[in-house]
């Protein structure tokens, strides 16, 4: 085969890539030490921002959830039996005690009643008239005795009668709020039937209930409060607090009465009794700086005066809609608001407060929050 001049071309380009590779022709200088990559020094300690709590004195309240009550309730019915003739006060009315409500009509029973007087009027007579014919001796004791009892059965009629006149005229029997009218004028009634609801709202009553086991903290005569649904609180007192359990619930029954000059409440409306427990120290945190251990405990994390986290069990003192109060924390502590889930118990961490401590505001070791960026970055 004859070769070709970029033959010739190819072999001078691998010869001279030979020699450049066995000879070090176009190297630097052999004797130059290889350079190091230098390693930037960073801080091997996890940053977390943490945030000093102290604890202050609270007042926790025991919750029964429960619903609003008249503190009586009575069906008015009629005492006779006869036609609506007026009705005098309707729903909604506020009446007082001993206020007409409605009017019954009486029928022929004033004629009956003067009739029944008249006759009270002749036995009397007669009665007397027998008296003194005993005095003479011209009368017998049998006489007078039967004389005697005709008066009183004359007597009886008239009060009979005076009492159904009475009952032709329906009135209160306490001071309330007039409900569920049932009849209208010309309605027959008969004795029994139900004409109105009355509800005395004067004190009110929130009726609610507690678990068996809270029942020990709640007692007969003490001071409490109540929430109604319009997040008005209220002032009271223990009433009653049931002795016997609901066998489907296990919960006692606990009345809270609530003075109420205005007269004015709605029953069977959703509501609270606040009952006040013993006062205890505790701080407010977000829930979400809570969490569970290994072993399912409730806690919270925070950083000891040696830098190591640290996890304390906590028990729940009070829950509001913002927060929560929580015990059982060093008071006061340094509690982890950031980072908490990346690091563990006994682990040696670099704490940034998200503002410095009062009393550590010339520790130079403590940064102010805008570090905590700057940290995470290196």
């Amino acid at each position: 085969m004859q070769l070709q001049p970029s033959h010739f071309i190819a072999l001078g380009a691998s010869a001279i890539i030979a020699i450049w590779m066995t000879s070090g022709l176009f190297s630097t200088d052999s004797t130059a030490a290889p350079e190091v990559p230098v390693q930037a020094q960073t801080d091997t300690l996890f940053a977390v921002q943490v945030e000093r709590f102290s604890a202050q004195p609270i007042t926790p309240e025991l919750t029964l959830h429960g619903v609003t009550q008249a503190n009586r309730h009575v069906d008015i019915t009629s005492e006779v039996d006869g036609k609506v003739e007026k009705i005098l006060a309707r729903e909604g009315d506020f009446v007082k005690q001993g206020q007409l409500i409605l009017q019954i009509d009486q029928q022929d029973k004033p004629q009956k009643l003067k009739q029944a007087q008249a006759l009270v009027n002749q036995r009397t007579l007669e009665f007397k008239a027998n008296q003194k014919l005993i005095g003479q001796g011209l009368q017998n004791q049998t006489r007078l005795a039967e004389s005697e009892s005709l008066l009183e059965s004359a007597k009886a009629q008239v009060k009979a009668l005076e009492v159904a006149i009475a009952g032709t005229q329906i009135r209160a029997p306490f001071a309330g709020v007039l409900e569920n009218r049932q009849v209208e004028v010309g309605s027959y009634l008969r004795a029994g039937h139900a004409v109105m609801s009355l509800m005395d709202y004067n004190p009110f009553v929130i009726q609610a209930f507690v678990a068996e086991k809270d029942l020990y903290k709640v007692h007969t005569g003490d001071l409490a409060k109540g929430k109604t649904l319009d997040g008005q609180i209220h002032t009271g007192k223990i009433r009653y607090v049931s002795s016997v359990a609901y066998q489907t619930s296990r919960a006692f029954s606990v009345e809270l009465e609530i003075n109420n000059p205005s007269e004015r409440q709605v029953n069977g409306v959703t509501a609270e009794i606040l009952v006040p427990l013993n006062q205890s120290d505790a701080i407010f945190i977000s829930p979400a700086l809570l969490s569970l251990n290994e072993k399912g405990v409730l806690g919270a994390k925070h950083v000891n005066d040696q830098g190591v986290v640290e996890f304390s069990p906590v028990e729940l003192v009070k829950a509001q809609a913002d927060g929560v109060w929580i015990s059982g924390l060093p008071n006061p502590v340094d509690l982890i608001i950031t980072g908490q889930s990346f690091v563990s118990a006994g682990e040696k961490v670099k704490a940034i407060f998200k503002q410095k401590p009062v009393k550590d505001m010339g520790n130079e070791s403590l940064k102010p929050k805008d570090e905590l960026q700057s940290a995470e970055a290196s």
